[in-house]
């Protein structure tokens, strides 16, 4: 009831502070284990935040990622976001956020679980019930692991844009050691992404098209034209920022960031934490136009 409740408020729009009689429960489909379970909100937020942001962080990053984190999952359970088994949400980072038990966290981290978990705990009791909301409604908080400088729009990466996602620069994330990468292809390897027409023996590869960011839009293979998504997907690539040269043959990609760029940089968020940032400097540094709003229950 208390989430049907929930649903209810955020829709009305522009409530400052929305009254809910108890925590929301959720349903969360665990993808390894190919079952459901059923916990607080507030509790999921824990698993969420541990699986998703490194615990050494300062806790102002670790705040900044339980507002995100909850931001996206309320907004999911809002637009009735489909899982096997009835779940409103999932742990399978490809349609949903990710989450780790806290027995899990534990044998990851046997040396120092308590005190990092402590710190988890505190960021998330500390925005109990924080989301950030444009015009009354749950944005959008997409995250992802590093820029590399600058993140990407919405716009350019949906054609939608998005007042809240657009790209703003990061001096902040150069502590992640996708900052900058390199990664190394045969020609072997680049086959897997032509047609056999295009499947030449040597490689020519140039960039088609890049984004107002820097990241690449299409890239020109042989004289295929690909999708830089595409190219990313199949050769495991950290990002679609790239520098391209070759080298006896092979291609070599100069990588800056990982992830899709969008939203919150979680590095960058560290890296601010760092530097004394708070939690709400973070957020609305990465996302513009947004409000706070605290849900109480």
């Amino acid at each position: 009831m208390a989430l049907l409740v929930l649903g209810l408020v955020l829709l009305g729009h522009r409530l400052r502070t929305p009254h809910i009689s108890e925590e929301p429960r959720i349903k969360l489909y665990l993808s390894q284990e190919e079952r459901v379970i059923e916990i607080g909100l507030e509790e999921y937020l824990l698993g969420t935040v541990a699986a998703e942001m490194p615990a050494s962080f300062g806790k102002e990053a670790l705040k900044a990622q339980a507002v995100c984190a909850r931001t996206y999952a309320i907004r999911k359970i809002i637009e009735k976001r489909s899982y096997p088994g009835g779940a409103q949400l999932s742990d399978d980072i490809n349609s949903c956020q990710a989450y780790i038990s806290p027995q899990e966290f534990a044998r990851r981290n046997p040396s120092n679980y308590r005190e990092l978990w402590a710190k988890i705990e505190t960021a998330v009791r500390e925005t109990r019930g924080v989301i950030m909301v444009y015009h009354g409604e749950p944005i959008d908080a997409l995250y992802h692991s590093t820029c590399g400088g600058k993140t990407e729009s919405a716009a350019a990466t949906t054609g939608r844009d998005i007042p809240y996602l657009r790209s703003v620069d990061c001096e902040y994330c150069q502590a992640s050691r996708y900052y900058q990468s390199q990664q190394v292809f045969s020609l072997n390897d680049l086959k897997l992404l032509l047609k056999p027409a295009y499947a030449g023996q040597k490689i020519n590869i140039k960039v088609a098209s890049r984004t107002d960011s820097g990241r690449v839009s299409k890239v020109e293979i042989n004289g295929q034209f690909l999708y830089a998504e595409t190219m990313r997907r199949t050769l495991n690539l950290p990002s679609t920022w790239w520098e391209f040269s070759l080298d006896n043959g092979k291609l070599i990609v100069n990588s800056r960031g990982y992830g899709h760029g969008m939203g919150l940089c979680q590095f960058g968020a560290g890296g601010m934490a760092g530097r004394g940032k708070s939690c709400r400097q973070i957020l609305e540094h990465y996302y513009q136009h947004i409000e706070l709003v605290e849900l109480k229950y």
